[in-house]
């Protein structure tokens, strides 16, 4: 079999197992949510869609405070067109694609591949260690509820917090200590030669040195790192509070503002240990394993359909036009390349 029926038979497979989520989610009560769903005005829907693009521009502003500080010829908008094109990544490519599409646009802009990767995958980190942070406060300004309701679920949230502080110790290490670099360098270098392992065993090393180099160059710069974690706060109390404006829509009660934000702040940090194909399955299995047996069933379902259209399928939608657009560019500065050529 070639690689595109690969392909084809993977995102068929994908596509069927996604079927299955979506149908054993919500095939029970289908009738009641679609019911709870359409009470919703227009007005209402709208303002909730605006709120998961709202965490889209945070994000943004995350990116281009760190991408800004290692190249100021960055604009915000190009900070937005970047958050996008990660979305469209996950989703399209299964996440496969995100680094490539992110670093090749900052090389498009001028910025050097290394540093672009490299600035990537910091990104990312301060956005592991800012869950971890914001769980940890909301976990424990919460601890006495969440064990005396949920306390059969404990055992998993610790769980999560064991795996999430491993995650983030290795991530931390691998910026700033150079032995654990050399060490996975090494463990990398004993790897297969053969077939796809030797352009894979390049890819990684190259990520690695580039990951460390900007590492070393962003931690210097204190007042990028104080800015970079208070946008991850705002997008973070912006994200978890979707789904106590979704209750709210839904005329949903049962759950305070604060304790909302405590379960959706778990929610992340399990789902953030789990693995996940283009960012479905976890997410709705804790979802509803969490705040159901708070609002129902029914209500945590609804609830989890209006937060998921809005931080998910609806930027997605909008990733796609981002990306059409980005590719239009490019393809207008190829044609522009071989004109000028000929």
């Amino acid at each position: 079999m070639d690689n595109k029926k690969k392909k084809a038979a993977f995102n068929i497979a994908i596509f069927l197992i996604l079927l299955a989520v979506i149908y054993f989610v919500f095939h029970e009560d289908y009738k009641a949510i679609l019911e709870c769903i359409a009470s919703v005005s227009v007005p209402a829907l709208l303002f909730l869609l605006g709120m998961g693009v709202g965490y889209q521009l945070l994000d943004s502003a995350a990116y281009f405070t760190l991408i800004h500080a290692r190249f100021p010829a960055l604009k915000y908008c190009q900070a937005v067109e970047i958050t996008f094109l990660g979305i469209f990544g996950n989703v399209f490519t299964f996440s496969a694609g995100i680094i490539p599409m992110q670093s090749y646009y900052l090389y498009r802009e001028g910025m050097n591949v290394g540093s672009g990767i490299g600035t990537i995958i910091l990104k990312y980190i301060f956005h592991k260690i800012s869950i971890f942070c914001y769980v940890t406060v909301m976990f424990f300004a919460q601890r006495k509820w969440i064990k005396k309701t949920i306390p059969e679920l404990s055992k998993y949230i610790y769980l999560g917090f064991a795996i999430c502080a491993v995650i983030i110790l290795v991530l931390i290490l691998l910026c700033t200590w150079e032995k654990v670099q050399q060490l996975l360098l090494q463990l990398i270098a004993k790897l297969p030669d053969t077939g796809k392992w030797e352009h894979r065993k390049a890819v990684w090393c190259k990520n690695l040195k580039a990951l460390y180099s900007e590492s070393r160059e962003i931690i210097k710069n204190q007042v990028c790192c104080l800015k970079v974690a208070v946008w991850n706060v705002l997008k973070l109390v912006w994200l978890y509070s979707i789904p106590f404006v979704a209750m709210r829509i839904l005329h949903i009660s049962g759950l305070t503002f604060g304790k909302a934000q405590a379960l959706t702040a778990v929610m992340f940090l399990i789902v953030g240990v789990l693995p996940h194909v283009a960012g479905i399955g976890p997410t709705e299995f804790t979802f509803l394993m969490l705040f159901t047996g708070y609002i129902g069933r029914v209500s945590a379902s609804s609830t989890l359909i209006l937060y998921r259209v809005a931080t998910y399928f609806f930027p997605f939608l909008l990733s796609i036009g981002v990306f059409l657009k980005v590719k239009k560019s490019v393809l207008n500065e190829r044609e522009n390349k071989l004109q000028e050529e000929s």
